[in-house]
């Protein structure tokens, strides 16, 4: 990926945040919001990389999320085992 393109992304990602922000302080609830935007973003993944690509893809991020929260749980029983003892 170039610079201008991680730039970019960076940009991008801001914006959406702020847009998804914005509606729920608006009222709009957080999960038609997320779940809105998740179905807007699977659509363009379809529509770019094709359905196997967009499930490989989908299945690589699904990935990632376990294993982040795997090391979150066990970084809070580490932290909760240190300040026991």
């Amino acid at each position: 990926m170039s610079a201008d393109n991680a730039t970019l992304k960076e940009k991008l990602l801001d914006q959406w945040q702020k847009i998804a922000v914005d509606l729920v302080r608006e009222g709009v609830p957080a999960e038609v919001v997320f779940e809105t935007m998740l179905t807007v973003g699977l659509a363009g993944q379809v529509e770019i990389y094709g359905k196997d690509g967009a499930a490989t893809k989908l299945a690589a991020i699904a990935q990632q999320l376990s294993e982040q929260a795997r090391q979150e749980a066990e970084a809070l029983r580490e932290a909760s085992s240190a300040t026991k003892n």
